[in-house]
């Protein structure tokens, strides 16, 4: 199965292996299990996590025996009828090694974001599903036969106190209508409703039908009944509904526990990139986020949302996805484009074949990291197929032998070339291509490019002439409503006093830059966000990480926004302090390297992106700093060197304490010779 599922799902082999894993007692011996195989997986939204589980139902045949249902569906207030769907809609599914796959399980959340409990009651049977599989209840249908034979039995009794009488089931002639009034409108399984009852109506299917799903005895049939009641009179029939009644316990157990159960989900708390919708942020940026995410971080997201014994009952089967990087993404448009070729060439006998400029611009119009992989679907809908009922029709058109088609997209334009058996070209024809994203990356105006460019500049160049660290992309002009950014590789470790103090003066980088270049009057509105991230990071720096003068955590008592001045005593000055201190640092550097500043500016405003190794290139040949010829730059994980210096200490005091070590031994020899 596993070979089967990585041929069908692209960049998904790791979570394949992990699932068809988890999956392998509860198929070679579900009689075992004393409570349902849960697995959880968890990732963005259009990573593959339902079309895993039903590609798995398919290829087991289990269709059968497997049921879908959207948690999202049951998180109305209105969803009252939860414990039905889980228990007379599945009845079918008692004691068997049925599948359950309960998608978008994040609405199912029993805490707000405050952690105060949602009243979520009628979710409970789930939580009894995911313990012990076992789920007590009352019939849904028997309860309404329930409350059919209680009316039964009152209207019974008003009709024998108004004088009616029956003998060997059937009514007499002398209470009839008195009969009909009390019973008129009376049904119990639906089949009587608006009849007026006859003189025979306890040997009606209505009736008997109503007896028959109480009784729990099977041999107890509709013709049974009609025998046993020919022999009644009134209060018989009375004591015959009552033994119906009695004839079995209210509640049932249904026994789910041989079940495999599918948790399914987005947990935005642990895949914190979710909210990026910037089509320009690094699909590898992204992916490499996600690799990250591990059990400990989905825990930490689900206490969010679950108490913790709910927690408990999932289990430690998590299954975390990751996003896809540049080359899924690629491939996956590539299989596209085949089937799109396999589907002219099986229509229309032409062969297609697809320039790598046609994957370039639907991966540049489809691709949202954040999204998965629909958008990139939708967009190859929209930009290829939807091409190709008008390709067919030029060509039927001019009636030529076409034998291939070359597909590119050049500038604006994708161009068609035909050809036919021979290779002879036939035909070229260019189809205007609306594009949308990629219109939007253009600049509009090319001032206001310029004042951005300077802007994220500044953060680019200030992260690396700090921390050493090469930027992984720097942009000016994005398609989203974002106007640029500058994606920083900070180093892998804890947030320490240095690297705190660089991260604020990287995050002024781009106001400093725009005073710098076009002085304070024209610094814009758009440092706003900066501000607010070097107040915040200020803030805490002095409140919560002990960096200032007194190492004690200090609480807001009149705002909930910790992010903004307000205090003016010693505490709120320090954290002034560290930004002004940080200010100077940046305005320092940036005017030591401004040719450094201006060149990328210059380049950012004709160009709406700078990759790592052009960033690189800028800073060795126009930065000042003496340490980039010297010393170059690092990685991210070779910032901090913690255990280096450990083993530096450790070396330079051990001889120390080997000698004493040493000259306490002979000491004590000595006394010990001496006495």
């Amino acid at each position: 199965m596993a070979v089967s599922l990585k041929e069908k799902f692209l960049g998904l082999d790791a979570v394949i292996d992990e699932v068809t894993s988890l999956m392998m007692p509860w198929y070679l011996f579900p009689e075992a299990q004393q409570r349902p195989m849960i697995i959880n997986l968890w990732g963005l939204t259009g990573s593959g996590k339902t079309a895993l589980v039903r590609a798995i139902v398919e290829y087991l045949q289990y269709q059968k025996l497997y049921t879908h249902m959207d948690m999202g569906e049951f998180e109305s207030d209105s969803a009252s009828w939860m414990k039905n769907v889980l228990t007379d809609d599945l009845k079918f599914f008692d004691g068997k090694p049925a599948i359950f796959c309960l998608d978008e399980f994040q609405f199912a959340r029993t805490l707000d974001g405050e952690r105060r409990e949602l009243g979520k009651d009628k979710l409970r049977v789930v939580w009894d599903l995911l313990d012990s599989g076992k789920i007590d209840y009352v019939p849904g249908h028997y309860t309404s036969a329930i409350f059919s034979a209680e009316k039964c039995l009152s209207k019974l009794e008003k009709a024998a106190r108004r004088g009616v009488t029956i003998t060997q089931g059937r009514v007499d002639a002398v209470g009839l209508e008195e009969f009909k009034t009390v019973f008129n409108g009376f049904c119990f399984e639906f089949e009587n409703r608006n009849k007026n009852p006859e003189a025979d109506y306890f040997f009606s299917r209505d009736f008997t039908g109503g007896l028959t799903s109480l009784f729990s005895d099977e041999e107890i049939t509709h013709e049974v009944l009609q025998q046993r009641i020919a022999t009644l009179d009134l209060r018989g029939l009375m004591q015959l509904v009552n033994d119906a009644q009695r004839s079995q316990p209210l509640t049932q157990t249904l026994d789910l526990s041989g079940a495999l159960i599918f948790i399914l989900g987005n947990l935005d708390e642990a895949y914190t990139m979710s909210g990026n919708l910037n089509p320009d942020i690094s699909a590898d940026d992204f992916y490499e986020q996600t690799t990250k995410i591990n059990l400990a971080d989905i825990k930490r997201a689900l206490r969010k949302r679950f108490r913790a014994e709910q927690i408990a009952r999932l289990g430690n089967n998590h299954v975390i996805y990751t996003s896809f990087n540049t080359e899924h993404f690629r491939e996956l448009i590539k299989r596209e484009l085949q089937r799109i070729g396999t589907f002219v060439q099986e229509r229309f006998g032409w062969t297609t074949l697809f320039d790598d400029s046609i994957v370039d611009v639907v991966y540049l119009e489809g691709v949202f990291p954040a999204q998965g992989t629909r958008p990139v679907f939708t967009t190859v809908r929209n930009l290829i197929e939807s091409r190709i009922s008008s390709l067919a029709v030029s060509v039927l058109e001019y009636q030529l032998p076409v034998a291939s088609i070359a597909w590119k997209f050049e500038g604006e334009t994708f161009v068609y070339t035909l050809r036919d058996a021979g290779g002879t070209i036939l035909l070229a024809i260019s189809d205007k291509a609306r594009l949308k994203l990629d219109n939007l990356r253009k600049s509009v105006d090319p001032e206001l490019q310029a004042h951005i460019a300077v802007h994220e500049a500044g953060h680019a160049v200030l992260a690396a002439l700090t921390l050493r660290i090469i930027p992984t992309v720097v942009v000016s002009r994005t398609a989203s409503d974002a106007e640029g950014f500058c994606l920083v590789d900070f180093p892998e470790g804890p947030m320490t006093r240095e690297s705190l103090q660089k991260d604020i003066v990287i995050t002024l980088g781009g106001y400093v830059a725009e005073r710098l270049v076009f002085g304070e009057q024209f610094t814009s509105s758009g440092v706003s966000i900066d501000i607010e991230e070097a107040s915040r990071l200020a803030n805490r720096a002095v409140r919560q990480y002990a960096m200032g003068t007194d190492p004690i955590h200090l609480a807001v008592d009149t705002s909930g926004n910790e992010d903004a001045f307000f205090l003016s005593d010693r505490y709120a000055s320090e954290s002034i302090m560290i930004i002004k201190a940080c200010e100077v640092e940046a305005g320092r550097l940036l005017n030591r390297n401004k040719l450094l500043l201006l060149k990328m500016a210059e380049y950012l405003t004709t160009n709406s992106r700078m990759e790592q190794e052009m960033i690189e290139e800028y800073v060795a040949r126009y930065g000042k700093e003496e340490w980039i010829a010297r010393d170059g730059f690092i990685k991210r994980d070779q910032y901090y060197r913690f255990h280096e210096t450990l083993k530096k200490q450790l070396k330079s005091l051990e001889p120390e304490e080997t000698q004493a070590d040493i000259d306490s031994l002979v000491s004590e020899a000595k006394a010990i010779l001496s006495a």
